[in-house]
């Protein structure tokens, strides 16, 4: 959150840091690829449980006023209809504080028992779709990021550079899926490549302080010692844009809103250490014109760019007898994720992410096979560039299936 914004939430060093600097083009107006060098290495064990959440340095908007959306479609563009790209199928006290929106949050672990053979405390963590989540670290400290390709991760935008800085980023990101207490079950991954919004990077992304249209990046990873993509050990997940999973009624006071489960690794819960899971009604607004999705939460800096989850599952039952699960068309579906928060969390409890969607940064309904709006706009950019060196690109060589 701000920390990713987690919004914002959070302890981090909210000291701006020096971006170390990525080679690139220097085009204002295009996204672009930064593909990894020598020049960036990967983060070693050391440094990584040296880290500390990183937190958006970007100051939280007032939000006193904020509504959220009512009678409208929140989706500005004519034509825009909500989308989701499907590649795989697969109790804690309720909190609201002075924000206003109520919510569950815990742990992502069990207790160990004598009547389930697994004991570590990490094994729930490890399970699909919970390892498909993870830690990234860097040389600031750490957000969160999700895998949503074969072997790409979606996470916030601030992860990557400060709102602004141009060609300057920070570097060594390392993933870490279903990271737990220092454990790591699956490995750690560096990073090959990586976009982010070029209106982010020079400053102009609609919105007010940490609330931006954009906050979201994509990284493609690299492959293991052995040559495998993440995406065939852990699983992946799916995702979807233009208000997927939202609902407009008279049972809900006609708001737009919709059960979303967000995850992440904030740095005041079990410091950053153990995968977090809150749960509760999200809504849909705009801040300054940025679209957002906001929830009640206890998130903090670190869980930024962790995933907004739309129909979140871990197994389906068997349905019989006319039952059935709904109308949802895909599990596990990433619609946004944490970009910032209040920055005292005891207070208003709130988290916010920048909404997959067209808007006018990216207005397009198709960005190739990726779907619309800036989520597919950011992978169809990352997937048909090209890998230092190579004739063929990443989505041909089978990184972003």
């Amino acid at each position: 959150m701000n920390g990713g914004q987690v919004a914002g939430l959070g302890l981090l060093a909210s000291a701006l840091v020096l971006p170390v600097s990525a080679s690139a083009q220097s085009d204002s107006d295009a996204d672009f690829l930064i593909n990894n060098d020598s020049s960036s290495q990967f983060m070693i064990k050391a440094e990584i449980n040296s880290s500390k959440p990183y937190q958006n340095p970007l100051p939280p908007p007032d939000t006193s006023s904020v509504q959220p959306a009512r009678d409208s479609s929140p989706v500005e563009l004519p034509g825009a209809v909500p989308g989701v790209i499907s590649k795989q199928s697969t109790l804690a006290p309720k909190a609201y504080g002075s924000f206003g929106i109520p919510y569950t949050s815990k742990r992502v672990t069990h207790k160990p028992t004598s009547s389930v053979s697994s004991s570590a405390g990490g094994y729930l963590s490890a399970t699909y779709p919970y390892r498909a989540i993870g830690r990234l670290d860097f040389n600031v400290g750490f957000c969160s990021a999700s895998l949503i390709r074969r072997s790409v991760i979606v996470t916030a935008a601030h992860c990557i550079q400060n709102f602004g800085s141009g060609s300057g980023t920070f570097s060594g990101w390392t993933f870490k899926p279903a990271y737990y207490n220092g454990s790591t079950p699956y490995g750690s991954w560096g990073w090959q490549a990586l976009v982010r919004p070029a209106s982010w990077a020079n400053g102009t992304d609609i919105g007010s302080g940490a609330a931006r249209d954009n906050d979201l990046a994509v990284i493609i990873l690299k492959k293991n010692s052995s040559g495998q993509f993440i995406g065939d050990i852990t699983g992946y997940l799916n995702y979807g844009w233009n208000n997927y999973s939202f609902v407009k009624s008279s049972k809900t006071g006609n708001l737009w809103t919709a059960a979303l489960t967000t995850l992440g690794y904030p740095g005041l819960l079990d410091s950053g250490r153990i995968l977090q899971r809150s749960d509760g009604p999200s809504y849909l607004t705009t801040v300054s014109g940025a679209g957002q999705i906001y929830q009640g939460s206890n998130f903090t800096g670190g869980s930024s760019g962790g995933p907004w989850i739309a129909n979140f599952g871990y197994q389906n039952p068997a349905f019989s007898g006319g039952a059935n699960g709904g109308s949802a068309a895909a599990n596990n579906v990433v619609v946004g994720v944490t970009s910032w928060g209040a920055s005292d969390p005891n207070a208003p409890k709130d988290n916010w992410s920048s909404q997959f969607r067209q808007n006018t940064r990216y207005p397009n309904a198709s960005y190739g096979s990726f779907g619309a709006g800036n989520i597919a706009s950011l992978l169809y950019t990352a997937c048909s560039a090209k890998p230092s060196g190579s004739a063929s690109t990443y989505q041909q060589l089978g990184y972003c299936n």
